[in-house]
């Protein structure tokens, strides 16, 4: 949610193609810096420790970016910073959630629990995109007036204070600490991965390829400039991009899109 309405607002501030790039750069660049402390962190901490305080570092995020909004901010500079923080929670919080599970379920029941898990990400992956579309033209439809980023960042932050309080209420099983951490501990992984020539094929080419062909970050310009649509086509296009069919009075020409 917050993610969508972010590439919406900055692109409707400033009109530049190359901040929706900066956008994912300001992300990824800390979660690249930090994977190994985080994977390591997550080994060695109280993972639901971790999670909490991603969260909150999310909510304190969203807040931020609601106060900006608010403040009519005029310079989209304060945003990237707040996107920046978002990654280095990111960071940490990946690795971290994706290893909680077995610590809260044992047993045969675990492979069901990994099922359910990726499953709700997936759904959340869909929904969370749509429903920031929707509510980003929102309040501009009912109330007559352009808030739809307020609406976003609000929503966002009271789902990430009830995500916040459902962490802390779980009780998780005791799980043996791994060795402190040293060099040798944060490059095992990278040793790892590099002796194993497909393995290292595989990642590398997702890396590259998410990196370099991420085009979904120009979907906030495609949607506004070329199809001259809102933030709920931007939604539906962010999570489907291939069941978009450009409508013919949209003026599809390659004159048309800035930054093409």
């Amino acid at each position: 949610m917050i993610i969508t309405a972010v590439g919406w607002q900055v692109y409707h501030l400033t009109g530049r193609v190359l901040d929706l790039g900066l956008i994912g750069l300001s992300q990824f660049l800390p979660f690249l810096l930090l994977v190994l402390f985080a994977g390591h962190a997550a080994d060695r901490f109280d993972r639901r420790l971790i999670i909490l305080l991603c969260l909150c570092a999310y909510g304190t995020c969203a807040s931020l970016l609601l106060a900006f909004t608010l403040g009519k901010l005029g310079s989209a500079a304060p945003i990237f910073a707040v996107l920046a923080v978002l990654g280095v929670a990111r960071a940490f919080q990946l690795p971290t959630s994706q290893s909680f599970i077995p610590t809260l379920v044992a047993g045969p029941a675990l492979r069901n629990a990994l099922a359910v898990n990726s499953s709700a990400n997936q759904v959340a992956t869909i929904a969370g995109p749509s429903t920031a579309g929707i509510l980003y033209v929102l309040p501009e439809s009912t109330f007559g007036r352009a808030s739809g980023a307020e609406m976003v960042y609000g929503a966002a932050a009271l789902l990430l204070l009830a995500a916040i309080l459902m962490v802390a209420m779980l009780h998780k099983r005791q799980v043996p600490t791994r060795a402190a951490m040293s060099r040798a501990s944060l490059l095992q992984g990278l040793r790892f991965v590099w002796r194993r020539k497909m393995v290292l094929g595989a990642i590398s080419l997702d890396l590259f390829a998410v990196l370099f062909g991420g085009a979904t970050a120009l979907l906030p310009a495609f949607t506004r400039d070329v199809l001259h649509a809102g933030p709920e086509v931007l939604a539906i296009c962010e999570r489907r991009p291939a069941s978009v069919r450009v409508p013919p009075h949209s003026g599809l020409r390659f004159g048309r899109f800035r930054g093409m």
